[in-house]
């Protein structure tokens, strides 16, 4: 029979605040208990293994820390949600790189905590749907996805890195749909694309009459993503100026709109993406240090999509199926056009994927994608249809495909089914592809 209610550790030793909570949350409906030391804990936890752990960082007897390093081979994934003071955050921080859950800076709102724990629950206790909007496709590596979920259930920072067309917008969007504010605005940004003159305007808004043409109060980013989600795309090219009031957001909270004498809240989550290599910039002195590691609490690359060929065929199922269900047409791949997509190198990467079905589907003259409708570029000149050489691709193209068919794609097989070595294979396969 499945247990109805989750029990829950509770590590704190200021009576007061404990007893409440624990009364709280067996309110609620968990099972709860109390430990108010570390020694306290360590028992517990030798006793039974909790669905899930509030812990305090001090303690009178050592820390939650010495706690959670002790028992971590054993927690497996138990979520740990520390509470700390403001001057213990960078504690927490690097607990939470060590693979803590999140934590919670003092004085905290017991209702969202509640409601964290729940939902953190029940995301432990459900399985988790994918959605087939392509905006919030998971990504397929499992790897990535279990990351991107993992991620999505804390409130820290994210920095996605990777080439570009990776799917660094797409895993943000994976993670807003996945999280608590899976119900609050979803706001991307592109920091490059923004006249610097505008920056402070566009990110944090401004008064009626802050600056000369300012006809009416303006609502900027941070204001605009609310309780939601920020993506800060391209975070490697945010002006050095921006950069320290970002940091400002990020230690405190708050910003000031242009023109105002008063600071706002940011109750949303920050998201920042780049295809930068931040480490260059920063010994360049051109990306700030503390930022950086402000940002970079949760890091997760995404790896070039030559890196992993075999989500290229769900992939491409994927963007199909979208593709048929907007035109009204059901679209699928020729044969031998599988074989040539796995063949690619891909250095586009996801987007360029995505591109090259979408050009397909709209000037293909079937429903069925052959690999010259993937590959426009591998189609003969004109002046070279009716040509000795002409004929000689064809035949050359026609036995590649057979080759690579019949071997299911695995260049080795096709080379040495067609007599050749396999680097000469993959020159002649990429000299017609690209």
């Amino acid at each position: 029979m499945t247990r109805m209610a989750r029990q829950i550790l509770v590590i704190e030793d200021d009576t007061i605040l404990g007893g409440a909570l624990v009364q709280r949350l067996r309110l609620e409906g968990f099972e709860v208990a109390w430990a108010q030391s570390s020694a306290e804990a360590l028992r517990e936890l030798k006793q039974r293994k909790p669905d899930f752990i509030l812990s305090d960082i001090v303690l009178p007897d050592g820390s939650g820390e010495d706690v959670f390093r002790k028992v971590q081979p054993w927690l497996g994934d138990t979520p740990i949600l520390f509470a700390t003071a403001f001057g213990e955050i960078d504690q927490a921080v690097r607990l939470v790189k060590a693979g803590a859950d999140d934590y919670l800076t003092k004085p905290y709102d017991v209702d969202e905590l509640v409601e964290r724990i729940r939902k953190r629950l029940a995301g432990i206790a459900s399985p988790r749907e994918s959605s087939s909007d392509p905006h919030t496709l998971a990504p397929a590596s499992e790897t990535h996805a279990e990351h991107l979920r993992r991620a999505a259930a804390s409130d820290l920072p994210v920095l996605l890195t990777g080439e570009t067309g990776v799917g660094k917008e797409v895993a943000a969007r994976y993670i807003h749909s996945v999280s608590p504010r899976s119900g609050a605005p979803f706001v991307a940004v592109n920091c490059g694309a923004i006249a610097h003159e505008l920056l402070e305007s566009q990110f944090f808004g401004h008064e009626r009459g802050a600056f000369t043409g300012a006809a009416q109060a303006h609502v900027g980013f941070f204001e605009e993503a609310a309780n939601g989600t920020l993506l800060l795309d391209e975070i490697g090219e945010l002006d050095t100026r921006l950069q320290a009031a970002l940091l400002r957001v990020l230690e405190d909270g708050t910003f000031r709109p242009v023109g105002s004498r008063r600071d706002k809240q940011f109750h949303g989550r920050i998201i920042a993406a780049t295809n930068a290599d931040l480490d260059a910039l920063r010994n360049e002195r051109r990306f700030r240090d503390d930022l950086y590691f402000r940002l970079s609490v949760i890091e997760i690359a995404l790896e070039p999509l030559r890196s992993r060929r075999s989500e290229i065929p769900g992939l491409a199922a994927q963007f199909l199926a979208d593709l048929s269900e907007h035109a009204g047409k059901r679209f699928s791949l020729a044969e031998a056009a599988l074989p040539a997509l796995l063949d690619h190198d891909w250095p586009g990467n996801i987007r360029e994927l995505r591109n090259r079905l979408q050009r397909a589907h709209v000037f293909a003259g079937s429903e069925v994608l052959d690999v010259e409708d993937l590959f426009p570029e591998m189609r003969l000149e004109p002046n070279n249809a009716d040509t000795l050489a002409g004929a000689r691709q064809r035949a050359e193209s026609e036995m590649i495909q057979k080759a690579l068919l019949e071997s299911d794609g695995r260049i080795g097989a096709a080379a040495k089914q067609l007599g050749i070595s396999r680097t000469t294979l993959w020159k002649r396969r990429k000299s017609r592809i690209q």
